[in-house]
C-alpha cells in the first residue's frame, strides 16, 4: 500500500508547492514588487517550463513592468514577443480553470497590453523614420512595418477568441502597415495591405454621421494608380469602381481610368468616362470644355486619312458640350475659343472639299457640289467669327501677361477667318491688333 500511495502524496505535495509559489508570485506582481515576483516566477518555470499559472504570470509580469519607468531597462530584448508567446502557452488548454480564473480577474489585461505595447513600438518606429535626416529611411519604416504586423497578428489572436470586438481588417493598423511599407519600398507588401481595405470597403472608422474618412482613401487611389501603371486594367477598374462606391464624391478615379484610355488610345472608354464625369455633375463647366476639348483634338488632330468611327456624333457631342458649357458661363474665354477654332475647322475642311473638285470641265452635279461645298465652308467661317471675337475680347480684360497668349490664339484665329473670306480690311485690323499685343499686355 506504502508503495502506491507515496506518488500520489508526492504528487500532491508538489501541486501544494507550485500552488504556494503561485500565489507568492502572485501576491508580489499584485503589490508591483516585480523583481521578487521575477524571483518566483522563473523559480517556478525552470521546475516546469509549461506550468500554465506560471505561463501566465510571466506574460502579466513582463507587461508591467513595461508599465513601469523603474523596471522598463530590465525588460528582455523583445518583451512583448516573449509575452505574446508566454500568453499563448499559458492559454493554449481552455480547460485549466485556474489559469481561465486568473485570466478573467486581470480581465486580460496581459494580452490586452501586448497589443497595445507593440502598436506603440511600431508607431515610434513610424515617426523616426518620418522625422530622420536619413530620407527616405526605408529600413525604419520596413521595422515599423514589421511591428505593425506583429501587433496585427496578436489582434486578430484577440479577435479569434472573441476577447474584444476587433475586425478581421483592424482597419487604422492595416492602414498603417500598408503606408510602412509603401515609405520601405516594399511594393507587394503594399498593395497585400491596401487590397484588404479596399476589398472590405472600408472607407474609415465608425461615426455618428457615417461619413467616409479622406484619410482612407489613400488604399482606393494607390491600388486604382498601380494597377494602371501596371497595364491591368481589370484590377484598375476593378479599385477604382470600389473607390467610386466608398468615396462617391471623389472624382481621383475616373481621371486615373481616364488617362489609362487616353495612353491606349482607347476613345470610346475615354468619352464614355467622359459621358458619365459631366451627367455626374452636369454644373460644371471644367468637365464639359475638357470634354470638349478632348473630341477637338481627336477629330481634328488625328493623322492626315485616320479613319474616326462616328466622326458626326463626336463633333455634335462636342457642340453639345459646348453649348451647355456656354449656358452655364456665356463670356468664358476658353469655351468661345474653342467654339470658334470647331467652327474654323470645319470651314476649312469644307473649303478644301470644294477646292479638290477641279478640272476643265466639270459636270453640273460637280459644279453644284463645289458651289455648295464653298457656301457651307464659309457660312462655318462666318459661324466662327462672333465666337472669336468674344474670346478676344474676355482675354483682352485687364490686359494681363497670362491672358496674352490665348488673345492672341484668338486674334490669329480672326486673321486666319477672315483671309480664308478674302475681307484684306478685317485681315489688317488683325494683324495690327496681333502685332500690338506685346506692347499692351504688360499687366
Amino acid at each position: 500500500m506504502k508503495r502506491i500511495v507515496l506518488p500520489v502524496l508526492f504528487t500532491f505535495l508538489v501541486t501544494l508547492t507550485f500552488g504556494q509559489d503561485v500565489k507568492k508570485a502572485t501576491n508580489y506582481l499584485n503589490d508591483k514588487k516585480y523583481d521578487k515576483a521575477k524571483s518566483e516566477i522563473e523559480g517556478i518555470l525552470a521546475k516546469d517550463p509549461n506550468n500554465l499559472p506560471g505561463l501566465y504570470l510571466k506574460s502579466k509580469l513582463i507587461t508591467s513592468m513595461a508599465d513601469s519607468s523603474a523596471f522598463k531597462g530590465q525588460l528582455p530584448p523583445n518583451p512583448y514577443e516573449e509575452a505574446f508567446d508566454a500568453f499563448k502557452k499559458a492559454l493554449a488548454d481552455s480547460t485549466n480553470s485556474a489559469v481561465t480564473l486568473m485570466v478573467i480577474k486581470d480581465n486580460y489585461a496581459p494580452i490586452f497590453k501586448v497589443y497595445s505595447g507593440i502598436y506603440g513600438e511600431a508607431a515610434d518606429a513610424f515617426n523616426n523614420a518620418a522625422n530622420s535626416a536619413n530620407k527616405p529611411d526605408t529600413a525604419g519604416f520596413a521595422k515599423a512595418m514589421e511591428l505593425f504586423i506583429k501587433a496585427n497578428q496578436v489582434g486578430q489572436y484577440i479577435r479569434e477568441n472573441k476577447w474584444a470586438n476587433i475586425g478581421k481588417v483592424d482597419t487604422t493598423l492595416v492602414l498603417n502597415i500598408a503606408k510602412a511599407a509603401l515609405n520601405a519600398k516594399k511594393i507587394d507588401s503594399a498593395r497585400k495591405y491596401f487590397a484588404e481595405i479596399a476589398d472590405a470597403k472600408i472607407g474609415g472608422l465608425h461615426n455618428d454621421e457615417n461619413k467616409p474618412d479622406p484619410s482612407f482613401e489613400l488604399p482606393y487611389q494607390w491600388l486604382t494608380l498601380d494597377y494602371k501603371q501596371a497595364g491591368d486594367s481589370a484590377n484598375m477598374v476593378k479599385y477604382a469602381t470600389l473607390g467610386q462606391e466608398v468615396f462617391p464624391g471623389d472624382d481621383y478615379f475616373d481621371f486615373v481610368q481616364m488617362d489609362y484610355y487616353r495612353e491606349k488610345d482607347n476613345h470610346d472608354a475615354l468619352f464614355k468616362k467622359y459621358d458619365d464625369l459631366t451627367s455626374k455633375h452636369p454644373d460644371s463647366l471644367r468637365y464639359r470644355l475638357n470634354y470638349a476639348t478632348e473630341i477637338f483634338s481627336y477629330v481634328f488632330g488625328s493623322d492626315q486619312g485616320a479613319v474616326i468611327p462616328n466622326k458626326d456624333q463626336l463633333l455634335t457631342t462636342l457642340a453639345g458640350q459646348l453649348d451647355k458649357a456656354l449656358a452655364l458661363e456665356p463670356n468664358n474665354g476658353n469655351v468661345n475659343l474653342l467654339y470658334a477654332q470647331y467652327y474654323y475647322n470645319k470651314g476649312i475642311y469644307a473649303l478644301d472639299s470644294a477646292s479638290k473638285i477641279k478640272g476643265a470641265t466639270l459636270t453640273a452635279d460637280q459644279k453644284k457640289s463645289k458651289a455648295d461645298l464653298t457656301e457651307q465652308g464659309n457660312g462655318f467661317l462666318q459661324k466662327a467669327i462672333p465666337y472669336a471675337e468674344k474670346a478676344s475680347a474676355t482675354f483682352e480684360e485687364g490686359m494681363k501677361k497670362s491672358q496674352k497668349s490665348r488673345y492672341k490664339s484668338s486674334v490669329n484665329l480672326l486673321q486666319n477667318i477672315y483671309q480664308s473670306l478674302g475681307n484684306k480690311d478685317k485681315l489688317k485690323e488683325y494683324q495690327d491688333k496681333y502685332d500690338a499685343a506685346d506692347a499692351k499686355f504688360v499687366n
